[in-house]
């Protein structure tokens, strides 16, 4: 019996004891993409009904409970999209889109009454506080249009101020307008009455994120790609320029970077106040943007720019994101930025100078995906890669990466505890001070002031990667900050039956799932430990069988697009724990030979022919697997045998595969058990 490796780690669900999560609306079959509250904390939501292609637009008002107010949907024949709302003062809800249904329910005396771009076409619709609709119009011409999420604004006349993505066909624009590109791919900025009738001012060329003063003027933070037609820049600029690099592609194909600006038009938008690019060497790409009563902006966001500007009193002045850049796997080599950090700046209200910039990031990578701008702090969301990023000191690093929030001071100076979360947090509740996150079909809100539960995630054992459903049998490892002191007293109960520990530990856990779930249509996993008076649960589906392939979570897989012995390119796949026919481990510096066995181990089958026990030790011999084994691809490799591991715990199994004889190098295997495709696929074997 060669050593087996039995490391284990399922990313966090909705907790339910002690929980900073809670449901506020379940919306079966319908997605949500963007979320706004009014004071009275009201909810309104927008996004899409159905499945796609046959989804329908909607904008629904939600009591601070969570109870249906209205429900107003916007069908045509084809598919409807609502990408982002905005709220008026008295509580008219406002959503923009894309629509290809030639009859989506445009109003009488609309701008644009006819579909002219079949392939996406812009709407605009506007619904009063009981869900009336008061105007719904197409917009863009016969250019299609990728709406903004974050590209709907109203001043304070009920005029919706617009921007998103245009390509191709003819985007109208007005006379007057400061600026225009001829680019058939650029962004737009536009403005429309109250009525929905009748086009103000449009502008090609310029477009983003968009806020507005108190006096109306416009303020768009966006990005610019590559060299044509860029933005105008005005005289005193804080950055006149950019440095152009490329960040992704190859040597022979990259594309560029994205590069930050910030522009501020007056009201009507005829004219550019100012405008400066705001970015690094690699670029930057705002998600957040928010102006104060001064006119100073903050924009928050994502960068890869070492170089990005900082002022000398930021709360994190250098770049330290150094997370490896993945496997090269192009056939020359591919183009990777500098890792990902996150970044807040606060420009001044000229244009002409930073008040406050800095980093946000670990010694990884990672993102700031959302911000807003409150007048008790600033609450940020994105994923996190770093077991350091600030504020979440502590959560295990095999649960990363994983979507977060924080709130920093602010001026953003001092940065409070970060918190794992569910979903993707849309919006900010003010009235309640709470996050507005979407996970699957629910609508949840987020305490990010409140105690981190004890679970952090939970994986599978045998690959580490999260779970969002189990087998009968599967061995899991539950990970956390603080889950125990020792075994006495800890526990993991899966629909009422005790699961196996097979290890205890401060911040890890592994178990083996029991094979009397089977049939159940879910498992419900509750973690206790009476002695640090801790509890915790989450929901996971059960399926009959989830095969997943023991990894070797030791070799970093950039080194493995290094190996010499490659005659083949690498993919990218996975390396399995596997061995040889001698006994050895698999690996680029020790590869098999043609013809050869090796043998790798799998796990999650679910229950099998003859039954195995929970929690019992596979004798020896074990018995064989009464399920096929097949290969994707056509792969001439061949199943010697398949077996119950001897010595390991239940539910362990050892395939044994003869290599071809014709192919040498990075040998991509994708297994399939009983028709069920193990889901870590091209794992890659060294032969030669």
């Amino acid at each position: 019996m060669k050593p087996l490796l039995l490391v284990f780690v399922v990313c966090p669900l909705i907790g339910t004891a002690a929980s900073p999560t809670a449901l506020l609306a379940h919306l079966p079959n319908s997605q949500v993409n963007a979320v706004q509250t009014d004071v009275a904390g009201n909810i309104y939501i927008s996004g899409f009904q159905g499945t796609l292609p046959a989804a329908h637009a909607f904008v629904d008002k939600l009591s601070p409970t969570g109870n249906v107010l209205y429900s107003t949907t916007f069908a045509g024949s084809n598919t409807d999209v609502a990408a982002a709302i905005a709220v008026d003062s008295t509580g008219a809800a406002y959503i923009l889109g894309q629509t290809t249904s030639p009859d989506f329910p445009v109003t009488s005396g609309a701008l644009q009454t006819t579909l002219q771009a079949t392939n996406g076409q812009g709407f605009v619709a506007k619904v009063d506080p009981s869900g009336k609709v008061v105007y719904a119009t197409f917009i863009g011409g016969s250019a299609l249009i990728d709406p903004g999420t974050n590209g709907l604004a109203l001043d304070s006349a009920g005029e919706a101020i617009i921007s998103g993505h245009t390509i191709g066909g003819v985007f109208p624009t007005t006379a007057g307008a400061p600026f225009t590109t001829t680019d058939g791919n650029t962004f737009f900025v536009m403005k429309i009455d109250a009525t929905g009738g009748k086009l103000l001012a449009a502008i090609r060329g310029i477009g983003g994120l968009i806020a507005l003063d108190g006096q109306g003027s416009v303020y768009i933070a966006g990005s610019h790609y590559g060299t044509n037609s860029p933005v105008p820049v005005t005289p005193g600029a804080f950055q006149s320029t950019f440095q152009l690099q490329a960040c992704g592609g190859s040597a022979q194909l990259s594309s560029a970077c994205s590069y930050q600006y910030v522009t501020k038009l007056n009201a009507s938008l005829t004219q550019i106040v100012y405008s400066t690019y705001l970015a690094g060497s690699y670029g930057a790409t705002p998600t957040g943007m928010s102006v104060d009563t001064q006119g100073n902006v903050w924009v928050a966001g994502t960068t890869s720019s070492p170089d990005y500007p900082v002022t000398a009193n930021a709360y994190q002045p250098s770049y330290v994101a150094g997370a490896p850049p993945p496997p090269n796997t192009c056939v020359f080599f591919c183009v990777y930025p500098p890792p990902a950090s996150g970044y807040l700046t606060q420009l001044n209200a000229t244009g002409t100078g930073l008040i406050y910039s800095t980093f946000f990031s670990g010694t990884e990578t990672d993102t700031i995906t959302f911000a807003a701008f409150a007048a008790n702090g600033i609450y940020l969301s994105g994923t996190a890669g770093s077991i350091d990023l600030p504020g979440f000191e502590g959560f295990p690093a095999q649960c990363l990466p994983q979507a977060y929030a924080a709130r920093l001071s602010t001026d953003a100076t001092e940065v409070g505890a970060a918190r794992p979360v569910p979903g993707q947090i849309l919006g900010y509740d003010v009235a309640a001070n709470l996050l507005l996150a979407w996970i699957g079909s629910d609508l949840v809100t987020f305490d990010p002031t409140a105690a981190p539960t004890p679970i952090g995630c939970i994986l599978d054992g045998a690959d580490l990667r999260p779970v969002t459903s189990i087998a009968p049998g599967e061995l899991l490892t539950i990970f956390g900050r603080r889950l125990s002191d020792s075994a006495t007293g800890t526990s993991v109960v899966i629909n009422g039956i005790s699961s196996p520990l097979l290890y205890v530990g401060p911040q890890q856990i592994n178990l083996q799932a029991p094979f009397e779930i089977a049939g159940a249509a879910q498992a419900n996993i509750v973690f206790a430990n009476t002695q640090l008076n801790l509890s915790d649960s989450r929901a996971l589906a059960v399926v009959a069988s989830n095969p997943v392939a023991f990894l070797d979570t030791t070799t970093s897989l950039s080194s493995l697009a290094n190996c010499p012995l490659s005659s083949i390119s690498y993919n990218g796949g996975p390396a399995p724990l596997a061995f040889n026919a001698d006994g050895t481990r698999n690996s680029c510096a020790n590869p098999a030979a043609p013809g050869s066995v090796v043998q790798i181990f799998l796990d999650g089958l679910g229950v099998t022919s003859p039954a195995q026990a929970t929690g019992a030790i596979t004798p020896n011999p074990g018995p064989q697997l009464n399920l096929p084994i097949t290969f994707a691809g056509g792969l001439p490799a061949t199943v010697v045998s398949a077996s119950a591991s001897p010595g390991a715990i239940s539910g362990v199994w050892q395939v044994e595969i003869r290599m071809p004889t014709n192919q040498t190098g990075a040998v991509s295997v994708s297994p399939s058990v009983g028709g069920v495709p193990v889901r870590d696929a091209s794992l890659t074997l060294f032969v030669h």
